[in-house]
C-alpha cells in the first residue's frame, strides 16, 4: 500500500497544532495519518511544542532491542561524535551510514535529532 503524502496545507496545520501544544496522536487523528508520520514531520520541520522538553543525553534502556521483529540499535555518544565529524567533513549520509553499519534513513533522522538537541541547548543558554 503506497503511503499518503501530506499536502503543504496539512503540514501547515500540523505545525500550527504542534505549536499550540497538541500531541502527535491528536494531530495524527486530525490529519488522518499515523503518529509516526507526525513525529517524523515535526522532527524534519523542527517543530516544537510551546514548552519543549529538557535536553537529555542519557541513554535509557538497552542498547540493542527488537522492534516489530527487527533489531534496533540505539545511537551511542561515540556514534553521534562520528556522525557529526563525518558530516563536518561533508561526507554523504550514505557514506556515514556504511561506515557505521546503519541505514541511511536512520543516520538522516539522527542528524535531525542532533540538530534539534543543539537548538534546545542553545535556547536554554
Amino acid at each position: 500500500m503506497p503511503t499518503r503524502k501530506l499536502t503543504d496545507a496539512e503540514l501547515d496545520r500540523l505545525v500550527e497544532m504542534r505549536e499550540r501544544g497538541k500531541t502527535h496522536a491528536v494531530i495524527a487523528r486530525a490529519l488522518g495519518c499515523s503518529v509516526s508520520a507526525v513525529s517524523y514531520q515535526c522532527l524534519r520541520l523542527g517543530v516544537e511544542t510551546p514548552k519543549p522538553p529538557s535536553v537529555s543525553i542519557e541513554i535509557r534502556g538497552p542498547l540493542v532491542t527488537t522492534r516489530n521483529g527487527y533489531m534496533v540499535r540505539r545511537f551511542t555518544p561515540e556514534d553521534d561524535a562520528q556522525i557529526l565529524a563525518m558530516e563536518a567533513e561533508q561526507r554523504s549520509v550514505s557514506e556515514i551510514a556504511r561506515h557505521l553499519g546503519r541505514q541511511p534513513h536512520s543516520v538522516r533522522q539522527r542528524l535531525m535529532t542532533l540538530a534539534r538537541r543543539e537548538a534546545r541547548l542553545e535556547a536554554c543558554a
